[in-house]
């Protein structure tokens, strides 16, 4: 009885100091995804979950700190989010997130879109850079009529963002001197109210002869196909 008491005792302080942790995913559609795996990381400690059938996902009992949450779902891409603050007995309502649709092979690719959260928005922001970095690389932003709703120049190192965007799917495309041109295909760039969506770096193609007319670019070799194991 002494025993349970003392471990009991020594328990308490650490529950009441806890935080917790809860949030939810869902498709573009709108609709909650069920059974997403998500992980919770410290750095030097991870914490698991499987969210429920009606695709929320909880932690409990979690110590205060800063934590990168991962969620995996089979047909949709790694989703990571950071720099998620939890303060001491902070009950934390994450807003909710989109998964992107994933490769049809199952491939296991790296992440495309990093999140971070963002204090006190109901909007979001879009981010992102380009490779080679350079600058003032203008970058137009399509909206769902498929015409240009904003735009913005990339900085000396080749970053770019868009804020206070209403949550919904956008295209990008890119325009400078020296380079050829990149049109947007479709709707490629999630926003999510209360997060930052960043978006792995834009390749752009310099124009080998001076000329970025894009009739007069050379044929590319052909794409390899890769197959997943």
């Amino acid at each position: 009885m002494r025993i349970t008491l003392a471990v009991a005792i020594l328990l308490f302080p650490f529950a009441a100091r806890a935080a917790s942790l809860t949030g939810a995913a869902v498709d573009q559609t709108g609709a909650y995804v069920p059974h997403a795996a998500v992980e919770l990381d410290s750095g030097t400690r991870k914490y698991r979950v499987q969210a429920d059938d009606a695709g929320v996902y909880q932690f409990s009992n979690v110590p205060a700190g800063e934590y990168t949450l991962t969620i995996l779902v089979p047909g949709f891409k790694k989703l990571t989010m950071k720099s998620i603050g939890l303060l001491e007995r902070e009950p934390k309502r994450l807003p909710d997130v989109t998964l992107d649709i994933g490769s049809p092979h199952g491939c296991d690719r790296p992440p495309f879109r990093d999140l971070a959260l963002l204090r006190g928005t109901l909007f979001g922001t879009l981010s992102g850079s380009v490779v080679p970095p350079a600058q003032d690389v203008e970058v137009t932003l399509i909206c769902r009529t498929f015409s240009a709703c904003s735009s913005t120049r990339t900085d000396s190192e080749g970053h770019f963002s868009f804020e206070t965007l209403p949550t919904g799917v956008y295209g990008l495309n890119f325009r400078r001197d020296g380079f050829y041109p990149v049109n947007a295909t479709g709707y490629e760039y999630t926003v999510n109210a209360g997060w930052e969506s960043v978006y792995s770096p834009k390749l752009l193609e310099r124009c080998p002869s001076g000329t970025c007319d894009p009739k007069l670019r050379p044929p590319r070799p052909p794409v390899q196909v890769v197959v997943c194991e």
